[in-house]
């Protein structure tokens, strides 16, 4: 599928979505492409910054791609849960008016919130009908929790990220419909912890390869977007590790 009208997308995420000093993003990956395939997109949201990680802040803005040519825009948001976005993106959606969102969330609703699976269904439901309260016919992907190097030492985590992973399946199946889809990427089926981050849950360029394919396989699955990602996966430069450091 071209397109010459834009698609609008709308990701919305934690961390690993937002990215921090010196990273590419999975963002970029994923925009580059559907560039390469044709497919004019508008990448919509109300940030387009990085997170800079060289701070002990959380939040503080950083431009410093690692190449800044791309449609930066993006709802993601360091530290981020569904159980705080379920409540800020009906309004999102009205502003920013998304015909799809591409949605990364859950790690910190476990790791930091202590979100049991059935909470964790609850919000995600809410999240989607919250959504859809703004845009009735919002086609909605859902990515699925990435694997952690937590997870692959903590047995009791590890069986919660499967868990809320099945909820996941749970939501997208009950709740999909032809006039608003809802449907999964599975961000987690080719993501290793230990060879995909840089620092055991936050993406390396390796792993941005994975969620951008991810996402842009079930766009091209269901809906004719662009075209699923080509394997295997290209070799690419590391991340930068000056721009990681620690400020003084």
């Amino acid at each position: 599928m071209t397109s010459t009208e834009p698609l609008l997308i709308m990701i919305v995420g934690d961390s690993i979505s937002h990215g921090s000093s010196g990273d590419w993003t999975w963002r970029y990956r994923f925009w580059k492409h559907l560039e390469a395939h044709r497919v004019a997109v508008d990448l919509v949201g109300p940030k387009n910054t990085l997170d800079n990680i060289r701070t002990a802040e959380v939040g503080d803005d950083d431009d410093t791609y690692a190449d800044p040519g791309f449609d930066t825009d993006h709802d993601a948001q360091w530290g981020r849960p569904y159980v705080t976005e379920k409540e800020e993106i009906e309004a999102k959606v009205a502003e920013h008016r998304p015909e799809y969102l591409l949605v990364l969330l859950g790690i910190n609703d476990l790791f930091w919130y202590g979100v049991e699976p059935p909470e964790f269904e609850a919000n995600l439901r809410e999240f989607v009908a919250n959504a859809r309260r703004a845009e009735p016919g919002l086609r909605i992907v859902l990515g699925r929790i990435l694997p952690t190097v937590k997870a692959a030492e903590d047995r009791e985590f590890a069986a919660r990220v499967a868990a809320c992973n099945g909820r996941i399946e749970t939501v997208a199946k009950d709740l999909d419909r032809a006039d608003a889809p809802v449907l999964t990427a599975r961000t987690d089926a080719e993501f290793v912890a230990a060879a995909h981050t840089w620092d055991g849950t936050h993406p390396n360029p390796a792993g941005e390869f994975r969620i951008a394919a991810a996402f842009a396989d079930a766009l091209a699955d269901r809906f004719g977007v662009g075209a699923r990602y080509a394997r295997p996966f290209p070799d690419v430069a590391e991340i930068s590790q000056a721009a990681k450091a620690s400020i003084d």
